[in-house]
């Protein structure tokens, strides 16, 4: 199958104040096919929504690209001037961001802001685009469209205004939808509501997406694939009932060791992760989950250590060296087989 998007080796730096580059995005390559939902999981602070942003070009003016492609329906899109890039923003590739009252303009009603995209992307007249932008409002659940086309985003509730976020974002009918954390200032019953209509909507239309979230029961529910970052990397893929089933990574291991259940015995106790992401990647050597890691052996740090991806079954990668040659298999007899160094066993 040819893919929809294709990133390769995808390295993203940030000039600081003191003019020194910082790395972010370290050498990230993942796929995404077509009508696939791809999730991407991770602490903040692990590169998720600088690596959207950077499939985008839409990094802020101290980002850039420093190396990679970005294959998008066979087009490398670091390759493309500003006015190419806008002829695809927004038609076949668009984003949802995480705050709809930021994301929406305050002095356009909404169904101007809806017209907007219908109008410069397909060329239609107003009366044209008007129409359409009623049957948008109605499609993604809005109540009476005619009036919502006339009110301003501050009066509308936080679940309304992302719904038109959605309409926008659908309305040229894209091939490709990047959702950044959708749904995080909105409460739990209208995020269940969001994004039942966006998976159905996204089949509907045959779309691709991209879910970036923190929360692994929406990735449960919404992801053919999952991909777990980690300071600026990729630390495991794998698809989504793999992933639960047999989660390989360490870190992975512990973001899913943290979330409760309605299945969980009384006495269970939820896991934390000690300590937090670490800033300053170049400093590092070795994998950089060790000092968290509950597994860590003398291994793991070596400046061979976490730069390469092993296979942890069929599909299924991760980066940790419990998985080279020497360990095709999770780690079940509490050491490290390269070390011998006693390592604390999580199955």
């Amino acid at each position: 199958m040819e893919h929809l998007l294709d990133v390769q080796n995808l390295c993203v730096a940030f000039r600081g104040d003191d003019h020194r580059e910082r790395t972010v995005v370290d050498h990230v390559s993942f796929q995404v096919n077509p009508g696939e939902i791809l999730c991407i999981v991770g602490e903040s602070g692990c590169g998720k929504s600088v690596t959207s942003l950077a499939i985008m070009n839409l990094l802020s003016r101290n980002g850039h690209i420093t190396e990679g492609t970005v294959l998008f329906d066979g087009q490398d899109l670091t390759k493309l001037s500003a006015k190419e890039l806008d002829k695809i923003r927004g038609s076949k590739m668009t984003m949802i961001f995480q705050d709809a009252l930021t994301s929406l303009n305050p002095v356009f009603t909404v169904g101007k802001q809806v017209m907007e995209s219908l109008r410069i992307h397909l060329g239609m007249a107003k009366d044209e685009s008007v129409k359409r932008a009623v049957e948008l409002l109605e499609k993604v659940g809005l109540p009476d469209p005619e009036t919502m086309m006339r009110k301003y985003p501050h009066q509308l509730s936080g679940g309304q205004r992302q719904r038109v976020m959605i309409a926008i974002a659908l309305s040229c009918n894209p091939k490709l939808l990047i959702a950044d954390e959708p749904t995080t200032a909105l409460d739990v019953t209208i995020q269940s509501q969001i994004m039942a209509l966006t998976k159905n909507l996204i089949h509907e239309l045959n779309m691709s997406m991209i879910l970036i979230t923190h929360d692994l029961g929406l990735v449960a529910e919404m992801a053919d694939r999952v991909m777990v970052m980690y300071a600026g990397q990729i630390v495991e893929t794998a698809d989504v009932y793999t992933l639960f089933r047999s989660p390989a990574h360490p870190y992975t291991r512990a973001l899913l060791g943290a979330v409760p259940s309605i299945y969980d015995e009384p006495d269970r106790q939820l896991v934390s992760i000690r300590g937090t992401v670490p800033e300053n990647y170049e400093f590092l050597t070795g994998c950089r989950f060790a000092d968290r890691c509950d597994s860590v052996c003398d291994n793991c740090r070596e400046a061979a250590a976490g730069k390469t991806m092993y296979s942890a079954g069929e599909n299924h990668s991760v980066r940790c060296i419990l998985f080279s040659a020497d360990n095709t298999r999770p780690n079940t007899s509490g050491h490290c087989t390269s070390c011998k160094e006693e390592v604390t066993s999580h199955d």
